[in-house]
């Protein structure tokens, strides 16, 4: 009976432009030193795994980076948190695989294959990259026959409209918090993100939910972290820092570090949000 093929790798190459790439400069900027260490030690993490990292919660991670690296140099998980979704910001990791709580990333793949090439690994799971090394596209969940292709063009539009208009009717009646003001922002959010972008999948809602609850302990957290992301135009959802005494300057002047809003500022907000509703006829129960 043969061996299992190893899917972690025993080391990884790194190129010797690698601090001229934009994306690394972009990270240094930001968080100096300690962020590339975390990074570095994430990838790693990654490579001993083999090409992506799933890990249960975020914070377990966290946690996991500060023993690595010592927490001499590195005390707090909400930095560390940071440090990993601002890389997703900026491409060194999938946002969305990320939201999974699954680390992993376009160029990571492609060093992988690169090592991995005579290996007869299982890369299907979570891979991003076509055989010659390209993004791959999303891939509709339910694909159309060769025989289906001959629907009329014009009956396109009345199905997809008609399944957009379900799906809204569906979102509106299920109830994603017991606490009523949660329940609120969470959908005030999510109508920010369809207004801003394409609109979001129940599945892609759902995944909002489940990185919400893993960052919020009540739903007093969990509402700030919502109003935080909604004024701020996030895609996604980040720990609220806690600052007991004055700014610390080692750590930057990263987006997160930008002035409270007042509960005006935001008020603000949620009325031009509203009256956008209200012109394009979308409102909230």
């Amino acid at each position: 009976m043969g061996r299992r093929p190893k899917t972690g790798l025993d080391y990884f190459p790194k190129d010797v432009d690698y601090y001229d790439d934009f994306k690394i400069m972009d990270l240094m900027n930001e968080y100096g030193p300690l962020g590339q260490t975390i990074y570095d030690v994430i990838l790693c993490m990654i490579y001993h795994e083999g090409y992506y990292l799933e890990v249960p919660k975020m914070e377990q991670l966290a946690v996991k980076i500060i023993k690595t690296i010592g927490n001499r140099w590195v005390k707090k998980k909400d930095f560390v948190l940071h440090v990993i979704h601002y890389c997703a910001e900026i491409g060194l990791f999938d946002q969305a695989l990320l939201n999974q709580n699954v680390i992993t990333s376009v160029g990571v793949q492609r060093r992988y294959k690169e090592v991995t090439v005579r290996n007869k690994v299982d890369r299907s799971k979570y891979w991003l990259i076509d055989e010659n090394g390209q993004p791959l596209l999303n891939a509709p969940k339910n694909t159309i026959s060769v025989t289906e292709t001959s629907i009329p063009a014009t009956e396109i539009p009345i199905n997809v409209s008609e399944k957009r208009q379900k799906e809204s009717k569906e979102n509106k009646s299920r109830r994603y918090y017991a606490d009523p003001a949660l329940e609120r922002e969470f959908r005030l959010y999510i109508d920010m993100r369809n207004h801003t972008g394409p609109e979001l999948t129940e599945e892609q809602i759902r995944a909002l939910k489940e990185e919400l609850d893993s960052l919020g302990e009540t739903d007093e957290e969990k509402i700030g972290i919502v109003r935080k992301a909604f004024a701020s135009g996030w895609k996604s959802f980040y720990p609220l820092r806690k600052r007991p005494g004055k700014r610390s300057k080692k750590q930057g002047s990263h987006n997160f570090m930008q002035r409270e809003l007042t509960d005006q500022d935001y008020d603000d907000l949620e009325k031009k949000l509203l009256k956008k509703q209200m012109e394009g006829g979308i409102t909230f129960e």
